[in-house]
């Protein structure tokens, strides 16, 4: 669908709903908070929501405090509902219930396995982040870009790219991060924030925690089991899963990062990385997610001893 028909969308409607996929991180949060800021500077009636409160780790993002999280006592009836950075509706939770009959939805995202559920549908596999395909559309929509919006936008993209290290950062990636440096912000601070404040309590636990990593199939694959115990021995400050996947991709040889953790009786989910040429994409489809080919996730339909057999099983089928 052509960028002029979403942007002709949010010219003619006057109230919106802006969401993002549960448990948001960087990325969602960065691209949800740009589109209402964009829509509030033309006097439109927005308001941000998540199923999740606003993970404590993000707080430092400008404007987050926008993001309200979703109960049933709000009564805000929205003409459109826009979701950012989601592949599927059902990845948005209890924010569906705001996509009742007559309720537009326009769809924004970058994921390889997007259902297109929108009435509007923006999916951009070749670019980086939600966050710089926002940007372009943005752009085009003549958006007079402020500070917060620059830095809300490289956040999105520096974490979606592994500090620009990822395969789908390209050279419009970088072309889009030179205009938004203009706005003469501190990539150094920025980058502090996301990756280097790792509280003490944190670490020690870490620590600990490096140690029941398991490595299968001659050392191709590594595997990590999180009880809801072991998650709430760290803080909010902490996103243990991304902090994880950032320790073992520096681990030679490894091919395969699987997370598996507890979610509620007999349901586990299950988290994806790749280095190689691995399609977790594909994997995580198998268990009902999707994501890209080198980092996606899912859900299990059983408890976590099942969860990691089954999976294992089918990294076994796969691996060549």
């Amino acid at each position: 669908m052509s960028e002029q028909s979403i942007i002709s969308a949010l010219k003619k409607y006057k109230s919106f709903a802006v969401t993002m996929h549960v448990n948001p991180d960087p990325d969602a949060l960065a691209s949800a908070i740009t589109m209402a800021l964009f829509l509030k500077a033309r006097g439109k009636k927005v308001r941000i929501f998540n199923q999740d409160e606003c993970p404590s780790w993000l707080s430092f993002v400008p404007r987050s405090a926008l993001c309200e999280k979703f109960n049933d006592a709000i009564a805000f009836k929205p003409e459109v509902v826009i979701i950012m950075d989601c592949g599927e509706l059902s990845r948005i939770g209890t924010v569906a219930r705001l996509v009742m009959p007559g309720v537009k939805v326009i769809n924004i995202d970058h994921h390889v396995t997007s259902k297109r559920f929108g009435d509007w549908n923006l999916v951009q596999t070749g670019y980086s982040s939600t966050s710089e395909i926002l940007y372009q559309l943005l752009k085009k929509a003549g958006c007079r870009f402020t500070k917060d919006m620059a830095v809300l936008l490289y956040l999105g993209i520096l974490t979606d790219t592994g500090s620009f290290g990822y395969d789908c950062t390209g050279p419009h990636t970088h072309e889009t991060i030179a205009e938004l440096l203009r706005f003469n912000f501190s990539v150094s601070d920025l980058y502090r924030q996301v990756y280097e404040t790792l509280p003490r309590h944190d670490l020690k636990a870490f620590l600990k925690l490096a140690g029941k990593i398991e490595l299968f199939f001659d050392d191709r694959v590594a595997a990590l089991v999180l009880s809801k115990k072991t998650v709430a021995r760290f803080s909010g400050e902490f996103d243990l899963k991304d902090k994880v996947f950032n320790f073992l991709r520096s681990v030679k040889g490894l091919e395969v990062i699987v997370i598996i953790a507890e979610q509620e009786r007999a349901k586990t989910r299950l988290n994806f990385r790749s280095r190689g040429a691995f399609d977790v994409a594909e994997l995580a489809s198998t268990f009902g997610g999707g994501g890209h080919k080198k980092a996606s996730g899912g859900m299990y339909n059983g408890d976590m001893k099942k969860a990691k057999a089954g999976i294992l099983a089918e990294i076994r089928k796969r691996l060549s």
